[in-house]
């Protein structure tokens, strides 16, 4: 049965999403509040859903341009995440009160799987250059984080994802869309050996606005993109296979299937959804096919996290 913008999935074992919960109350270009998100997560059938609102910004030149285009400043920005750290710590309470934490938990039917958890990350931001791990990791450690999502959004700090002028922009200053790829996946590797997230976001994202794709799937881009998921694999980073592709218009989710397929088949990375929500709308949509083209590459199981006591642990589901 379906639900307006979402699916519902009953509380299946594989029904997790460690990536999402941008919210307009805390994020320029999201909407709803992260209430009226979780909510929705409940009503989905999610038995594990991380809201990982977007990092906050430490430089002007790093302002999205609706930010910039609202005459918001860095104290705005700082202020919404610091905001948003309060209000999921006070999420995850309500839960708790709930009866939801798995501890505490009735388990369902479907093997075993809680009711309900919650949990509470966020989205880095690698800029600046050289700054943002010690900046990054401050921000979790002060507000006590259970996770984080690496994610690359910047390249010579130009958003590549925000507009196809900001993508042709990105690649121009690099020389060409190929060497763009290039730049982009060096910097996942480095952020994975710098900041060790449980989660990549979105492996490749650039395939949003490259034109044509395959430029950014050239033999020199797919050896930088091999390297990116060593670093991956060496650290341990869960995969985010993220459903925002598909709402983009793209034929996958990201990533594309040859970088699904190196990934699990030859580095053996975990994986698992992410629905990169920024609406309760958002909420769960692309899940069910996402899971099918998991399975259709030859994917069996999700690799997720889970909150025992005051531990954050990985467990795996089946997709079949």
């Amino acid at each position: 049965m379906a639900t307006a913008g979402g699916e519902t999935f009953g509380r299946a074992p594989w029904a997790v999403s460690l990536h999402g919960g941008h919210s307009g109350e805390f994020c320029d270009h999201g909407r709803g509040t992260l209430r009226e998100i979780v909510d929705a997560a409940i009503a989905r059938g999610y038995h594990t859903f991380g809201v990982t609102e977007h990092g906050p910004r430490f430089h002007e030149r790093y302002l999205y341009p609706e930010e910039a285009a609202m005459e918001w400043d860095i104290e705005k920005v700082q202020r919404d995440f610091e905001a948003y750290a309060r209000e999921s710590a006070e999420l995850v309470k309500k839960h708790e009160k709930m009866g939801h934490p798995p501890q505490r938990a009735l388990r369902s039917a479907t093997g075993g799987v809680p009711t309900f958890c919650l949990l509470r990350g966020f989205e880095a931001e690698v800029v600046p250059p050289g700054d943002y791990a010690g900046l990054m990791n401050d921000i979790r450690k002060r507000h006590k984080f259970d996770y984080v999502v690496g994610s690359v959004h910047w390249v010579n700090d130009v958003i590549t994802d925000h507009s196809k002028a900001k993508f042709d922009k990105a690649a121009a200053k690099c020389g060409g869309q190929e060497a763009l790829a290039v730049k982009y996946y060096e910097q996942m590797a480095e952020m994975a050996e710098a900041l060790r997230p449980e989660v990549v976001g979105h492996l490749d994202v650039l395939r949003k606005y490259a034109s044509p794709r395959e430029a950014v799937e050239t033999p020199r881009a797919r050896d930088a993109a091999r390297a990116a998921l060593e670093a991956i694999c060496e650290h341990g980073c869960i995969l985010d296979i993220n459903t925002g592709g598909l709402r983009h218009g793209l034929r996958s989710p990201y990533p594309a299937p040859w970088l699904l397929r190196m990934a699990v088949h030859e580095f053996g990375i975990g994986v698992c959804f992410g629905d990169d929500s920024h609406s309760p709308e958002d909420v769960g949509a692309g899940i069910l096919e996402t899971r099918q083209y998991l399975i259709d590459n030859g994917v069996e199981h999700i690799t997720y996290l889970a909150r025992e006591g005051t531990a954050i642990v990985r467990r795996t589901a089946s997709l079949l």
